[in-house]
């Protein structure tokens, strides 16, 4: 028998819920420490000594142990599991949890908790816990504290049941709040034997306490034979392809691209984008003026959207003033997702088994449909204007697409960096580039934490790129890289604050940019220095190529930072707008 059951009903209550999660298959806890909170890391300490698969992870900062746990999910599609001690330490996840239920992230929340009576009258290190993180969960579950009136299997069956929440109908965040009384150590306190007898029987039970048979949710014959009539009769097409999750094979996508035959637009967030270029009937961009007014003139019949938010806001400007185009989108998303308000038709599935039924049913390729502009002077003109211009972003951005070796994985950070990246088309390369962002609400904080949380599934190299305020917002995660066993390459732009807000109107309030800029006149070359990592320095342009293939032959983890001027930034943007189509 495990000895932590009959140690007190506390340890034996931890110990069926850490063996539930490992019977679910999930094996990667993010543990930040506390006391209340002991059973619990009692129990995966003593998992983990038969269970080789359990990871615990020490994360001192509970924000960037819920960031990294994003980032595991990202790159795997399973969740991990973040565990934390009472009070303001589970606020601190409220970040990440949101982000979580944005991108359709599973995320679990295991949260200590005092009991009722220490809770409501104000205790040491207590709050309110139950319904914190609201509807930005799937489930919520509060059993109160560990007592013998609730059985192991009520206990681990209704484990079962928020751990299947965090996975169907999409993927999500869940929490589970533990208020446990005294005694947190191991002090015994006798328990019943037919009770032990059932939490051990449950412990040696092969397999969950609840099986959930998870289903590829697919739309009805007849709805698939509709969809697919209403792209074989549309007179002309665009195929846009959206947010993709990179732990999902993307081969199916790339075969209905090639039996559709329609010119596609691929956000950067696809992990498509950089596979095609502009020989393969591919839209450059959304964001150039004259480009959005030719597409306004002479709109597509129909657009068929596959995958998630775009990163361009100027796909739903152009959707917005041309409300009688017939928007198709297909994601498994029970939200609206649809800021141009203009969907005609909604299909909430799974992407990877609807578009292969599609290509059951299309079975041929149809003819190819052109834009009726041409692009390729137009993408050859800005291709060659930030070849020929000083060191800004559209430079690195080419210079990293264009040179990182195949099969890479790039984290992109956001604001300027991934607008940055989404902007930049080639015109005959392609490359194999996995790609991750946080793009469910945007923010800045916790690359560095989730990229940390993407090696530890993918267990390979990884480069992030990040903006200098993202930087500063998550520099505490720097920790992580001291017991990160793959290399974690950072190349931080650093334009002296959030050089994206001179790139908006607001650049011509100078007394109110300064503060939103927030200009902090650091460099981090001794940050790189204080957790003993190489760094690499870019000031001029004709450094940047051999620079980031320096960076590419190291081995370890390194920081290279690229200095730019915001003035030159926005000179460079302004001339790109001026490219006639």
């Amino acid at each position: 028998m495990n000895k932590l059951l009959s140690e007190n009903i506390n340890r034996a209550w931890s110990s069926l819920i850490i063996d539930e999660f490992q019977k679910n298959k999930i094996t990667q806890f993010y543990l930040s420490p506390g006391m209340r909170n002991a059973p619990l890391i009692a129990a995966m300490v003593n998992a983990k000594n038969f269970n080789s698969k359990i990871k615990i992870v020490m994360c001192m900062d509970e924000r960037a142990a819920g960031y990294r746990a994003l980032g595991y999910a990202k790159s795997t599609g399973v969740p991990a599991v973040v565990v934390c001690t009472s009070g303001t330490a589970m606020a601190n996840y409220m970040p990440s949890v949101i982000e979580a239920k944005k991108s359709n992230l599973p995320l679990i929340v295991l949260s200590a908790d005092r009991p009722p009576e220490l809770t409501f009258c104000d205790d040491n290190q207590t709050m309110d816990q139950t319904k914190f993180f609201g509807d930005y969960v799937q489930g919520e579950m509060n059993l109160g504290a560990p007592t013998l009136s609730i059985s192991p299997l009520a206990l681990t069956s209704s484990l079962s049941n928020l751990i299947h929440k965090s996975l169907f109908p999409q993927k999500g965040p869940v929490h589970f709040n533990c208020a446990f009384r005294e005694p947190l150590e191991a002090t015994i306190i006798p328990i019943p034997e037919d009770y032990l007898k059932l939490a051990s029987d449950q412990v040696k039970y092969d397999g969950p306490c609840t099986r959930y048979m998870n289903l590829n949710t697919t739309p009805l014959q007849e709805d698939l034979v509709e969809i697919a009539q209403i792209l074989k009769n549309s007179k002309t097409g665009l195929l846009v392809i959206g947010s993709l999750n990179p732990y999902d094979e993307t081969q199916s996508v790339v075969d209905f691209i090639k039996l559709l035959n329609w010119p596609t637009y691929f956000d950067v967030s696809s992990s498509l984008k950089y596979s095609f270029n502009l020989t393969d009937n591919a839209l450059p961009t959304f964001d150039h003026p004259e480009v959005q007014d030719a597409l306004i003139k002479n709109p597509p019949q129909t657009v068929f959207h596959i995958g998630g938010r775009l990163t361009s806001k100027h796909y739903y400007t152009f959707l917005k003033q041309v409300p009688s185009i017939n928007l198709i989108t297909l994601s498994l998303n029970k939200e609206k997702e649809d800021p141009s308000h203009h969907t005609k038709m909604r299909i909430n599935a799974d992407i990877i088994s609807t578009l292969k039924a599609l290509i059951q049913i299309i079975c041929l390729p149809l003819p190819e449909k052109k834009f009726d502009l041409n692009f390729e002077a137009f993408t050859l003109a800005k291709i060659q204007l930030i070849d020929d211009g000083p060191l800004a972003y559209p430079m690195v951005s080419k210079v990293i697409v264009d040179h990182i070796k195949d099969n890479s994985i790039l984290y992109i950070g956001n604001s300027t960096v991934v607008r940055s990246f989404d902007a930049y088309f080639s015109y005959s390369n392609r490359k194999n580039i996995t790609v991750a962002t946080n793009r469910g609400v945007s923010g800045i904080e916790g690359f560095i934490a989730s990229s940390c949380g993407f090696i530890d599934g993918v267990e390979k190299e990884l480069y992030l790129v990040i903006g200098d305020v993202s930087f500063i917002h998550d520099l505490n995660s720097l920790y992580f890289l001291k017991d990160l066993k793959t290399s974690l390459k950072i190349i931080l732009i650093n334009n002296d604050g959030g050089g994206i807000f001179t790139l908006l109107p607001i650049n011509k309030e100078q007394n109110v940019l300064d503060y939103i800029t927030s200009p902090h006149g650091q460099t981090f070359k001794k940050a790189a220095e204080l957790i003993g990592i190489d760094y690499i320095e870019v000031h001029e342009r004709e450094s940047l190529v051999p620079s980031f293939n320096k960076l590419q032959e190291k081995n370890r983890h390194c920081l290279m930072e690229i200095f730019i001027d915001n003035k030159i930034n926005k000179d460079v943007y302004d001339q790109l707008r001026t490219i006639k189509l």
